[in-house]
């Protein structure tokens, strides 16, 4: 009898483990994933940003080459108009929630962007989403927008993710 209550012991440390080591993967892939997706849109290579954009996003634009082209446009406006995206940070992936066959979980990022006269700090929030176990990671921009108004264009978004209110950008006079 003693056997068998070690051995059960044994196999759930093992087993709660085991699970705390995915959920440490899964982390750290999303944030690696969600920061070359940003170091690619700092150097404007809006094809490859492409890879990190969650495939309906992508649909919803009008396929692959209009994203690019939208992305290029506006570019090109925000310069013209004195911003440029200096920098971003990636946060600590929340939770993962597993709905249907995806992974998905919410990621904070901060941006940080030149504009005529100072530099502006936004904070906001990117949906993760993965569609082959935790492998490779899409992402959403949720634009301040609540979980709600997101699964208008999104349906199979877990109405369980928690998306932060959009706060104000900080304004660094220079």
């Amino acid at each position: 009898m003693k056997q068998i209550v070690t051995i059960f012991f044994l196999s759930l440390f093992f087993f709660v483990c085991n699970g705390q080591t995915r959920n440490i993967d899964y982390s750290n892939t999303i944030k690696k994933q969600a920061e070359m997706m940003s170091q690619l849109l700092l150097k404007k290579d809006f094809i490859s940003f492409c890879k990190y954009t969650y495939p309906k996003i992508i649909d919803m634009m009008g396929g692959k080459q209009k994203m690019v082209e939208v992305m290029e446009n506006g570019t090109k406006e925000m310069q013209s108009s004195g911003v440029e995206f200096l920098h971003v940070t990636i946060g600590e992936p929340s939770k993962i929630i597993t709905i249907r066959n995806e992974l998905q979980c919410t990621v904070p990022q901060t941006i940080e962007m030149k504009v005529p006269n100072g530099r502006l700090i936004s904070k906001s929030t990117l949906i993760a989403i993965s569609i082959d176990n935790g492998k490779n990671w899409y992402f959403v921009d949720t634009s301040g927008k609540d979980i709600e108004t997101m699964k208008k264009g999104l349906p199979n978004l877990s109405g369980e993710l928690i998306i932060p209110e959009k706060t104000q950008p900080t304004f660094y006079k220079e």
